[in-house]
């Protein structure tokens, strides 16, 4: 039970951290999230519910290829690195 006035510290920092600079970089650098942050932009979402949601979908690409044991590849309708 949670003790009122104390700050309840869910999940790792550390991870989030990590996820959150490794999301930063992805936004400017990852032409296979190009359209999912296009997306957001226009659906108004601030820079920092962005930057969070593009953490979340990388956690879930890693997740997706050591689940798998199989390399990550981009959907086909992503646009092609120059």
């Amino acid at each position: 039970m949670r003790r009122p006035g104390k700050i309840s510290r869910v999940g790792n920092e550390r991870l989030r951290r990590t996820l959150y600079m490794c999301a930063l970089s992805a936004v400017r650098t990852n032409k296979a999230l190009l359209g999912f942050v296009a997306r957001l932009k226009h659906a108004g979402k601030p820079p920092k519910v962005i930057l969070v949601a593009v953490a979340r979908k990388l956690l879930v690409y890693a997740h997706a290829v050591v689940r798998t044991q199989k390399p990550f590849t981009s959907s086909p309708n992503a646009p092609k690195p120059a």
